[in-house]
Protein backbone atom coordinates (compact mmCIF):
# COMPACT_ATOMS: atom_id res chain seq x y z
CA UNK A 1 0.00 0.00 0.00
CA UNK A 2 1.42 3.43 -0.80
CA UNK A 3 2.05 5.82 1.57
CA UNK A 4 -0.50 8.43 2.78
CA UNK A 5 0.28 12.18 2.34
CA UNK A 6 -2.35 14.04 4.17
CA UNK A 7 -3.72 17.32 2.41
CA UNK A 8 -1.47 20.43 3.29
CA UNK A 9 -5.23 21.91 4.53
CA UNK A 10 -5.70 19.33 7.01
CA UNK A 11 -1.97 19.37 8.35
CA UNK A 12 -2.18 23.43 8.53
CA UNK A 13 -5.68 23.64 9.96
CA UNK A 14 -4.70 20.45 13.02
CA UNK A 15 -1.37 22.50 13.69
CA UNK A 16 -3.54 25.76 14.02
CA UNK A 17 -6.00 23.80 16.39
CA UNK A 18 -3.16 22.49 19.15
CA UNK A 19 -1.40 25.24 19.16
CA UNK A 20 -4.59 27.47 20.39
CA UNK A 21 -6.02 24.37 22.47
CA UNK A 22 -2.97 22.79 23.69
CA UNK A 23 -4.78 19.58 22.68
CA UNK A 24 -2.00 16.80 20.62
CA UNK A 25 -3.86 15.93 17.16
CA UNK A 26 -2.15 13.41 14.81
CA UNK A 27 -3.10 12.36 11.33
CA UNK A 28 -4.18 9.05 9.55
CA UNK A 29 -5.19 7.10 6.53
CA UNK A 30 -8.99 7.28 6.02
CA UNK A 31 -10.77 3.89 5.38
CA UNK A 32 -11.08 3.17 1.86
CA UNK A 33 -13.91 3.47 -0.26
CA UNK A 34 -15.08 6.16 1.66
CA UNK A 35 -15.79 10.25 0.62
CA UNK A 36 -13.26 11.00 3.44
CA UNK A 37 -9.93 12.60 3.54
CA UNK A 38 -7.89 11.91 6.10
CA UNK A 39 -8.76 10.47 10.05
CA UNK A 40 -7.67 13.05 12.78
CA UNK A 41 -7.44 12.20 16.00
CA UNK A 42 -7.65 14.32 19.22
CA UNK A 43 -5.67 13.66 22.04
CA UNK A 44 -8.38 14.42 24.85
CA UNK A 45 -8.06 12.36 27.89
CA UNK A 46 -10.01 9.39 25.75
CA UNK A 47 -8.84 10.19 22.32
CA UNK A 48 -11.39 11.03 20.05
CA UNK A 49 -10.70 10.04 16.02
CA UNK A 50 -12.97 11.98 13.60
CA UNK A 51 -12.70 10.91 9.64
CA UNK A 52 -12.40 14.20 7.69
CA UNK A 53 -14.12 16.16 5.12
CA UNK A 54 -11.99 19.21 3.71
CA UNK A 55 -14.08 22.04 2.39
CA UNK A 56 -11.45 24.70 1.23
CA UNK A 57 -13.72 27.89 1.72
CA UNK A 58 -16.72 28.54 3.83
CA UNK A 59 -18.66 31.73 3.42
CA UNK A 60 -21.90 31.10 4.55
CA UNK A 61 -23.83 29.23 6.97
CA UNK A 62 -26.32 27.89 4.18
CA UNK A 63 -22.78 26.11 2.88
CA UNK A 64 -22.10 24.51 6.57
CA UNK A 65 -25.85 23.61 6.56
CA UNK A 66 -25.28 21.82 2.65
CA UNK A 67 -22.28 20.55 3.79
CA UNK A 68 -23.73 18.44 6.66
CA UNK A 69 -26.68 17.50 4.85
CA UNK A 70 -24.30 16.03 2.15
CA UNK A 71 -22.14 13.97 5.19
CA UNK A 72 -25.32 12.52 6.78
CA UNK A 73 -26.72 11.47 3.49
CA UNK A 74 -23.26 9.32 3.56
CA UNK A 75 -23.01 8.07 6.93
CA UNK A 76 -25.01 9.46 10.73
CA UNK A 77 -21.50 9.40 12.00
CA UNK A 78 -19.95 12.32 13.47
CA UNK A 79 -17.64 13.96 11.01
CA UNK A 80 -14.87 17.04 11.17
CA UNK A 81 -14.96 19.60 8.59
CA UNK A 82 -11.39 21.38 7.48
CA UNK A 83 -12.19 24.56 6.17
CA UNK A 84 -9.79 27.61 5.40
CA UNK A 85 -11.31 30.21 7.93
CA UNK A 86 -14.45 30.26 9.95
CA UNK A 87 -15.82 33.48 10.98
CA UNK A 88 -17.53 34.09 14.41
CA UNK A 89 -20.97 33.10 13.09
CA UNK A 90 -19.60 30.14 11.33
CA UNK A 91 -18.05 29.19 14.80
CA UNK A 92 -21.50 29.65 15.41
CA UNK A 93 -23.53 28.25 13.08
CA UNK A 94 -21.23 24.92 13.91
CA UNK A 95 -22.15 24.45 17.55
CA UNK A 96 -25.93 25.47 16.22
CA UNK A 97 -25.64 22.38 13.69
CA UNK A 98 -23.68 20.40 15.86
CA UNK A 99 -20.89 19.89 13.71
CA UNK A 100 -17.31 19.93 14.25
CA UNK A 101 -15.08 21.88 12.39
CA UNK A 102 -11.50 23.32 12.88
CA UNK A 103 -10.02 26.34 10.56
CA UNK A 104 -6.16 27.03 9.31
CA UNK A 105 -6.44 30.10 12.38
CA UNK A 106 -6.91 27.89 15.58
CA UNK A 107 -11.13 28.82 15.30
CA UNK A 108 -12.77 25.43 15.83
CA UNK A 109 -15.68 23.67 17.41
CA UNK A 110 -15.45 20.71 18.37
CA UNK A 111 -17.90 18.62 20.94
CA UNK A 112 -17.05 15.01 22.54
CA UNK A 113 -19.32 14.09 25.09
CA UNK A 114 -17.56 15.72 28.02
CA UNK A 115 -15.01 17.28 25.83
CA UNK A 116 -16.06 20.80 24.04
CA UNK A 117 -13.58 23.14 21.84
CA UNK A 118 -15.11 26.57 20.96
CA UNK A 119 -12.32 29.00 19.43
CA UNK A 120 -13.37 32.14 17.77
CA UNK A 121 -12.34 35.61 16.71
CA UNK A 122 -9.04 34.05 15.41
CA UNK A 123 -7.70 36.36 12.93
CA UNK A 124 -7.31 34.75 9.36
CA UNK A 125 -4.28 32.69 8.16
CA UNK A 126 -2.36 32.65 5.14
CA UNK A 127 -4.44 29.97 3.06
CA UNK A 128 -2.13 26.48 3.13
CA UNK A 129 -3.59 25.36 0.25
CA UNK A 130 -3.32 27.45 -2.50
CA UNK A 131 -3.35 25.13 -5.54
CA UNK A 132 -6.08 22.91 -4.49
CA UNK A 133 -8.43 26.43 -3.59
CA UNK A 134 -7.52 27.09 -7.28
CA UNK A 135 -8.72 24.34 -8.89
CA UNK A 136 -12.06 25.29 -7.94
CA UNK A 137 -13.42 28.09 -10.52
CA UNK A 138 -16.68 28.47 -12.53
CA UNK A 139 -14.78 26.69 -15.77
CA UNK A 140 -13.26 24.13 -14.27
CA UNK A 141 -16.41 23.19 -12.12
CA UNK A 142 -18.17 23.05 -15.59
CA UNK A 143 -15.61 20.28 -16.45
CA UNK A 144 -15.68 18.41 -13.42
CA UNK A 145 -19.69 18.35 -13.93
CA UNK A 146 -19.28 17.05 -17.15
CA UNK A 147 -16.96 14.56 -16.19
CA UNK A 148 -19.76 13.55 -13.33
CA UNK A 149 -22.56 13.67 -15.47
CA UNK A 150 -20.45 11.61 -18.71
CA UNK A 151 -17.58 9.39 -17.26
CA UNK A 152 -17.02 8.10 -20.85
CA UNK A 153 -15.73 11.79 -21.16
CA UNK A 154 -12.75 10.41 -19.24
CA UNK A 155 -11.65 8.85 -22.09
CA UNK A 156 -12.70 11.27 -25.01
CA UNK A 157 -10.35 13.69 -26.40
CA UNK A 158 -10.24 16.68 -24.40
CA UNK A 159 -12.15 18.66 -27.26
CA UNK A 160 -15.16 16.30 -26.71
CA UNK A 161 -15.02 17.20 -22.86
CA UNK A 162 -14.84 20.88 -23.63
CA UNK A 163 -17.63 20.94 -25.91
CA UNK A 164 -20.02 19.12 -23.05
CA UNK A 165 -18.66 21.38 -20.60
CA UNK A 166 -19.06 24.79 -22.98
CA UNK A 167 -15.61 25.79 -22.18
CA UNK A 168 -11.79 25.86 -24.01
CA UNK A 169 -10.44 22.79 -25.17
CA UNK A 170 -7.37 24.17 -22.61
CA UNK A 171 -9.49 24.65 -19.49
CA UNK A 172 -10.80 21.11 -19.89
CA UNK A 173 -7.16 19.89 -20.43
CA UNK A 174 -5.83 22.07 -17.56
CA UNK A 175 -9.04 20.69 -15.53
CA UNK A 176 -8.25 16.65 -15.97
CA UNK A 177 -4.45 17.34 -15.43
CA UNK A 178 -5.15 18.92 -12.36
CA UNK A 179 -7.59 16.17 -11.17
CA UNK A 180 -4.79 13.70 -11.98
CA UNK A 181 -1.92 15.51 -9.62
CA UNK A 182 -4.71 15.93 -6.87
CA UNK A 183 -5.38 11.97 -7.36
CA UNK A 184 -8.63 12.68 -8.10
CA UNK A 185 -8.36 10.55 -11.13
CA UNK A 186 -5.66 7.80 -11.74
CA UNK A 187 -4.33 6.65 -14.62
CA UNK A 188 -5.06 2.76 -15.06
CA UNK A 189 -2.07 0.02 -16.36
CA UNK A 190 -3.93 0.35 -19.58
CA UNK A 191 -3.46 4.17 -19.93
CA UNK A 192 -7.22 4.91 -19.39
CA UNK A 193 -8.53 7.16 -16.70
CA UNK A 194 -10.67 6.32 -13.84
CA UNK A 195 -12.02 8.35 -11.15
CA UNK A 196 -10.35 8.03 -7.72
CA UNK A 197 -13.45 8.45 -5.44
CA UNK A 198 -16.57 8.80 -7.55
CA UNK A 199 -18.52 10.05 -4.44
CA UNK A 200 -15.97 11.53 -3.09
CA UNK A 201 -15.71 14.22 -6.15
CA UNK A 202 -19.34 14.79 -5.97
CA UNK A 203 -19.53 15.47 -2.70
CA UNK A 204 -17.08 18.36 -3.23
CA UNK A 205 -18.25 19.62 -6.08
CA UNK A 206 -21.75 19.11 -5.01
CA UNK A 207 -21.05 21.22 -2.00
CA UNK A 208 -19.01 24.43 -4.29
CA UNK A 209 -22.21 24.56 -6.51
CA UNK A 210 -23.96 26.99 -4.51
CA UNK A 211 -21.08 29.31 -4.31
CA UNK A 212 -19.07 29.46 -7.36
CA UNK A 213 -20.56 28.64 -9.92
CA UNK A 214 -24.66 28.87 -9.88
CA UNK A 215 -24.77 32.33 -8.46
CA UNK A 216 -23.11 33.38 -12.29
CA UNK A 217 -25.86 31.21 -13.62
CA UNK A 218 -28.98 33.49 -13.49
CA UNK A 219 -31.34 34.87 -16.11
CA UNK A 220 -34.15 35.67 -14.29
CA UNK A 221 -37.10 35.20 -11.68
CA UNK A 222 -40.51 35.06 -12.63
CA UNK A 223 -43.90 34.13 -11.26
CA UNK A 224 -46.58 32.07 -12.63
CA UNK A 225 -50.56 32.23 -12.56
CA UNK A 226 -50.59 28.48 -12.23
CA UNK A 227 -48.95 26.27 -9.80
CA UNK A 228 -48.38 23.43 -11.94
CA UNK A 229 -47.97 25.24 -15.14
CA UNK A 230 -45.05 23.29 -16.23
CA UNK A 231 -46.18 19.90 -15.37
CA UNK A 232 -47.16 19.01 -19.09
CA UNK A 233 -43.92 20.03 -20.66
CA UNK A 234 -42.79 16.78 -20.90
CA UNK A 235 -40.99 16.82 -24.52
CA UNK A 236 -37.50 16.88 -24.86
CA UNK A 237 -35.91 20.35 -25.93
CA UNK A 238 -32.35 21.31 -26.80
CA UNK A 239 -32.91 24.75 -25.57
CA UNK A 240 -34.77 24.33 -21.74
CA UNK A 241 -34.73 21.41 -19.20
CA UNK A 242 -35.87 21.27 -15.77
CA UNK A 243 -33.86 20.94 -12.71
CA UNK A 244 -34.37 21.34 -8.97
CA UNK A 245 -37.34 20.47 -7.19
CA UNK A 246 -39.48 20.46 -10.70
CA UNK A 247 -37.15 17.77 -12.06
CA UNK A 248 -37.39 15.93 -8.81
CA UNK A 249 -40.90 15.54 -8.49
CA UNK A 250 -40.89 14.34 -11.83
CA UNK A 251 -38.09 11.65 -11.18
CA UNK A 252 -39.86 10.61 -7.86
CA UNK A 253 -43.43 11.52 -7.52
CA UNK A 254 -42.11 12.52 -4.17
CA UNK A 255 -42.18 16.31 -4.34
CA UNK A 256 -44.54 19.23 -4.33
CA UNK A 257 -42.36 21.91 -5.75
CA UNK A 258 -42.03 25.20 -4.02
CA UNK A 259 -39.10 26.70 -6.73
CA UNK A 260 -39.08 25.85 -10.19
CA UNK A 261 -36.05 25.66 -11.94
CA UNK A 262 -34.96 25.84 -15.49
CA UNK A 263 -31.75 25.42 -17.58
CA UNK A 264 -31.78 26.94 -20.74
CA UNK A 265 -29.04 27.20 -23.51
CA UNK A 266 -29.34 30.14 -24.04
CA UNK A 267 -31.65 33.28 -23.02
CA UNK A 268 -34.85 32.62 -21.37
CA UNK A 269 -37.25 31.00 -23.97
CA UNK A 270 -40.50 32.94 -24.87
CA UNK A 271 -42.54 29.90 -25.52
CA UNK A 272 -41.97 29.34 -21.89
CA UNK A 273 -42.99 32.39 -20.76
CA UNK A 274 -46.13 32.63 -22.98
CA UNK A 275 -46.94 28.82 -21.64
CA UNK A 276 -46.72 29.79 -17.85
CA UNK A 277 -47.92 33.03 -18.54
CA UNK A 278 -45.00 34.42 -16.67
CA UNK A 279 -44.05 37.32 -15.56
CA UNK A 280 -40.96 39.16 -14.01
CA UNK A 281 -40.62 39.17 -10.15
CA UNK A 282 -37.34 39.00 -8.19
CA UNK A 283 -39.03 36.82 -5.79
CA UNK A 284 -40.54 34.87 -7.98
CA UNK A 285 -40.69 30.48 -7.94
CA UNK A 286 -39.63 30.22 -11.24
CA UNK A 287 -35.85 30.93 -11.72
CA UNK A 288 -34.22 29.98 -15.07
CA UNK A 289 -30.50 29.50 -15.17
CA UNK A 290 -27.90 29.11 -17.71
CA UNK A 291 -26.88 25.29 -18.42
CA UNK A 292 -23.77 24.80 -17.34
CA UNK A 293 -22.89 22.01 -19.57
CA UNK A 294 -24.76 20.44 -22.63
CA UNK A 295 -28.20 19.78 -22.35
CA UNK A 296 -29.25 16.22 -23.21
CA UNK A 297 -31.13 13.76 -21.90
CA UNK A 298 -30.35 11.08 -19.38
CA UNK A 299 -30.76 7.42 -21.07
CA UNK A 300 -34.25 5.93 -19.54
CA UNK A 301 -35.03 9.01 -17.27
CA UNK A 302 -37.49 11.45 -17.85
CA UNK A 303 -36.66 13.06 -21.44
CA UNK A 304 -36.95 17.35 -20.17
CA UNK A 305 -35.15 17.06 -17.26
CA UNK A 306 -31.09 17.94 -16.56
CA UNK A 307 -28.81 14.94 -15.20
CA UNK A 308 -29.89 13.90 -11.58
CA UNK A 309 -26.47 15.10 -10.18
CA UNK A 310 -27.12 18.70 -11.45
CA UNK A 311 -30.88 17.78 -10.14
CA UNK A 312 -29.55 16.69 -6.42
CA UNK A 313 -26.77 19.70 -6.61
CA UNK A 314 -29.63 21.76 -6.84
CA UNK A 315 -31.55 20.14 -4.05
CA UNK A 316 -28.92 20.13 -1.67
CA UNK A 317 -28.12 23.63 -2.62
CA UNK A 318 -31.80 24.48 -0.88
CA UNK A 319 -30.89 23.36 2.39
CA UNK A 320 -34.88 22.66 2.94
CA UNK A 321 -35.15 19.06 4.29
CA UNK A 322 -38.00 18.00 2.54
CA UNK A 323 -35.49 18.73 -0.72
CA UNK A 324 -32.38 16.83 1.29
CA UNK A 325 -34.54 13.84 2.09
CA UNK A 326 -35.69 13.81 -1.71
CA UNK A 327 -31.95 14.26 -2.73
CA UNK A 328 -30.66 11.15 -0.70
CA UNK A 329 -33.58 9.20 -3.26
CA UNK A 330 -31.90 10.53 -6.67
CA UNK A 331 -28.29 9.49 -5.39
CA UNK A 332 -29.78 6.17 -4.36
CA UNK A 333 -31.69 5.86 -7.35
CA UNK A 334 -30.15 7.36 -10.14
CA UNK A 335 -26.50 8.40 -9.33
CA UNK A 336 -25.24 5.81 -7.00
CA UNK A 337 -22.04 3.71 -8.34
Amino acid sequence: MPSFTPSPIIEAATLAFSGETGVPTSIGRPAPDTPYDAIVEFDFDTPVARPVIVVPSIDRQERLAAVSATAKLQSQDRFLLVTSYLTPALVEACRDLDLDAIDLSGNAFVKERKNLVFVAGRPRAVEASRSRLSMWTKRSMQVILALLVRPDLLNAGRRDAAIVANVSTGTAHTTIQTLLKRRDLVERADGTLAFANFERLLDEWVTLYPSILRPSLGLGRYRATKVDWWADLTSASSNWMLGGEAAAALLTRYLKPAVVTVYCKNDVPKELVRHGRLRPDPSGEVEFLTAPIELRPTPNLVDNVVSPVLVYADLIASGDSRNVETARMIREQFIAR
